[in-house]
């Protein structure tokens, strides 16, 4: 008798308890996998392969805007072509392409995404080869990261887009140091509504290039996935001190240009 209450009162905490979760939580998690090879790999073969892709996200994200995504990919016999990432729930589900400028055969970045609801998020990698290779996770969340209301003033707003800074990361292990990017940009979705009603149009970076002493590094094809003032943490190709020039385009039209010294500590 006693261990049918126990099971009694677990079940009862057990009701309470899941009928506080968030609807949008309890949701299953979109999977447009087919509609994406579609769309973008039509006739292509893409293998699933977590062994070259490794992701970190969070199983249930606190805030929807703003959802910390890293991986790291490493083609063993190939060079890595280009780095594709698509979240499934999204509007727009592309979310960006990475294109290294040097041949390697390792990649390592951290960004942060939108998530409009429940989804996979998916790494693709393509290598030299001409192979493409795949890794997805589920993601849960409250929702509604790609809408919301706008209340900055827009002015302010446009005369501050595209600053940017850095922060340096000089690792013992690997000896590569790492960058840590920012760039101002409200990254609007096109699905966010101003305080008389309507929809405001998309304004979104949308192409970053980075330069290392003149020597081109990397560029990024931006979706207005990416969480408002894009974050992207990446390793550098050796460990000296340079220049790293950046060049940044909204889907406006609009340039932007900065110039960092990375310098070595003593």
């Amino acid at each position: 008798m006693l261990k049918l209450c126990n099971v009694f009162k677990c079940y009862v905490i057990a009701l309470i308890y899941f009928s506080h979760i968030p609807a949008a939580i309890a949701a299953p998690v979109i999977d447009h996998w087919s509609v994406i090879q579609a769309a973008f790999f039509a006739g292509k073969t893409v293998q699933l392969n977590p062994a070259y892709i490794q992701i970190e996200a969070p199983i249930q994200a606190e805030d929807a805007a703003i959802v910390p995504v890293a991986m790291q990919v490493h083609i063993p016999d190939a060079h890595i072509a280009r780095v594709y990432l698509f979240t499934d729930a999204n509007p727009i589900v592309h979310t960006a392409t990475f294109i290294p400028q040097q041949p390697v055969s390792q990649f390592k970045l951290s960004t942060r995404i939108r998530l409009e609801s429940n989804s996979y998020f998916r790494v693709i990698v393509e290598d030299s080869r001409g192979h493409l290779f795949m890794h997805a996770v589920p993601i849960k969340t409250p929702g509604g990261g790609c809408g919301g209301g706008i209340t900055a003033d827009e002015a302010v707003l446009r005369a501050s887009s595209g600053e940017m800074k850095i922060q340096t990361h000089w690792l013992t292990s690997p000896a590569l140091p790492e960058i840590s990017f920012y760039i101002k940009h409200p990254m609007r979705t096109g699905f966010e509504r101003t305080t008389q009603g309507y929809y405001a149009k998309a304004w979104f970076i949308n192409y970053l290039a980075f330069q290392v002493d003149h020597v081109d590094f990397m560029q990024a094809e931006l979706g207005p996935g990416i969480s408002a003032n894009p974050y992207l943490r990446f390793s550098l190709l050796n460990g000296h001190s340079g220049q790293l020039m950046v060049e940044a385009k909204d889907n406006e039209g609009k340039v932007f240009h900065q110039q960092f010294a990375i310098t070595k500590p003593p």
